[in-house]
């Protein structure tokens, strides 16, 4: 227990640092053992503080559920634009990037081959969130529109640079991408990450067979 003279930390100083852990924590919680499943209760124990606290930050748990998406909904938009958006990076190298962007949000809730939980928000809700809000189900797509845009912008710059041949055909592509980050966290959850891995190693050794650009 921290002294009562003791100093707050920076962190703890800073406002909105205590509504910042609380919505960190309900994020864990809810990917770890499910939204219906988490209570106001089980929060402010794993946080250390009381449900009145939470319900004087958010409200009721349906407006901190929303508001937890929104939280993901920004971190994964920044994430996505640093692969898929910067103009210097090959199409191979961006479907790395995607890769290890999914084994570390994997560690981070399961060890390797030995437990096999979801780590995506996104996933845990379409597996058992009974009562999804309207604005959250909105949300969930208009990531995956946001997603299949910056895959579609990324194979026109591998056209552009010559990585891939002119007449490949975008959409295409797209789709043969977009079930590695949509399906990740199943495919783990079922088969481990070494099996996710080989997804995206197949997916990419079947882009440059098919559309990549002969050597000059």
């Amino acid at each position: 227990m921290t002294p009562a003279s003791a100093s707050p930390s920076p962190a703890q100083r800073k406002p909105g640092h205590a509504r910042a852990r609380l919505l960190e924590v309900s994020r864990r919680l809810f990917i770890m053992r499910g939204i219906d499943a988490v209570s106001y209760g089980d929060i402010a124990k794993e946080v250390g503080s009381t449900r009145a606290n939470l319900h004087y930050h958010f409200g009721n748990k349906a407006e901190l559920v929303k508001e937890v998406f929104a939280v993901t909904f920004h971190e994964v938009r920044a994430g996505l634009a640093d692969i898929w958006l910067v103009p210097s990076l090959s199409l191979g190298a961006r479907i790395d990037l995607l890769f290890e962007d999914a084994k570390t949000r994997f560690e981070k809730f399961n060890q390797p081959e030995t437990e096999r939980t979801p780590w995506s928000l996104s996933s845990r809700a379409r597996l058992d969130f009974s009562a999804m809000d309207a604005e959250v189900a909105e949300g969930i797509s208009e990531m995956s529109e946001y997603f299949e845009e910056c895959v579609a912008h990324a194979v026109q710059l591998a056209v552009g640079t010559g990585e891939l041949r002119a007449d490949t055909p975008v959409e295409d592509v797209v789709l043969m991408i977009t079930p590695l980050w949509y399906f990740g966290s199943p495919i783990t959850q079922f088969s481990g990450i070494t099996r996710l891995q080989n997804h995206y190693e197949a997916a990419k050794r079947t882009l440059k067979a098919a559309y990549g650009a002969p050597a000059k």
